[in-house]
């Protein structure tokens, strides 16, 4: 049996930890190979913890805190991009020149078709279309990883590519990380009830993500919840000194931690078709 292989695409450390990390830590812990593409430090995330960081080193801090994140899960390989966090839609970071959205998208399509022809993966996976909750970035590199998938099989397709061993490649699946609309809700709601005296979310942030309809995989990650935790955990920056999921009995943090939604855009799911809690699940 070849070796399975899942190439996932994100824009900023802790990308991988709270969508996507259960998922990536089950399927690494069967023996899938994973390679995480992180295209920017996230430069622009907030610093949660008073001396971990200044706004000047932030990004070096987070490059150390993904190394750390990527060993939790038990990935086999990461590389992190060259591109800037551009902060929030309407922000300043928006328009740095080395922003990710500022990027040329064709070059940044050319190499992550390259990482799928390189790689090989039958799996590849980033963001749903909205990012999730809107973000430039997520947005940008849902779009430009869901182009590089279907033309990483073209020959026509940055042809120059192809010498030695670099031959065109068609992944068998994508899949997109998303999450049920209402989640911030449900989440406080749910911390609430275990005696965590969270804020519920704005009239406008309750409404973020996606349609129930939309969604074609529901999955289980409580098996894995451990190192989905302490994937999170690396990310020290962005995750407040109060964090509550530890303050909450376990069974608390599973129903919020311990499952993660998907799309399957291609290959499209049929009518009636159910979708297989394991990306490879006929490979």
């Amino acid at each position: 049996m070849p070796e399975h292989r899942l190439l996932a695409c994100f824009a900023h450390p802790d990308d991988e930890a709270f969508p996507v990390g259960g998922a990536l830590a089950a399927h690494a812990s069967r023996g899938v190979r994973v390679r995480l593409v992180t295209a920017t430090l996230g430069e622009e995330g907030e610093i949660r913890q008073e001396g971990a960081a200044t706004k000047e080193t932030l990004g070096e801090v987070r490059r150390v805190e993904l190394a750390c994140a990527v060993s939790a899960l038990g990935l086999a390989e990461h590389t992190v991009w060259d591109y800037r966090d551009s902060g929030m839609a309407g922000t300043s970071p928006n328009s740095h020149p080395r922003a990710l959205v500022n990027a040329d998208g064709a070059q940044v399509v050319e190499r992550l078709v390259l990482e799928i022809r390189r790689f090989q993966p039958q799996v590849v996976l980033t963001f749903e279309q909205g990012g999730l909750y809107g973000h430039p970035d997520h947005i940008a590199i849902s779009q430009h990883t869901t182009h590089a998938f279907h033309q990483a099989a073209d020959p026509s397709a940055f042809p120059e590519q192809l010498s030695g061993s670099i031959e065109p490649h068609a992944a068998a699946r994508l899949f997109y990380s998303a999450r049920k609309k209402g989640f911030r809700r449900m989440w406080a709601l749910k911390l609430r009830e275990a005696g965590i005296d969270v804020p519920l979310p704005s009239t406008e942030r309750a409404q973020e993500g996606n349609d129930p309809e939309e969604i074609h995989l529901d999955l289980d990650v409580e098996a894995h919840l451990e190192n989905k935790m302490a994937c999170i955990l690396c990310h020290r920056t962005q995750v407040a000194a109060d964090w509550p999921y530890h303050r909450v009995p376990r069974q608390v943090a599973a129903d919020i931690l311990g499952r993660e939604q998907y799309i399957r855009p291609f290959p499209p799911v049929s009518p009636g078709e159910r979708v297989e809690p394991d990306f490879f699940s006929g490979l």
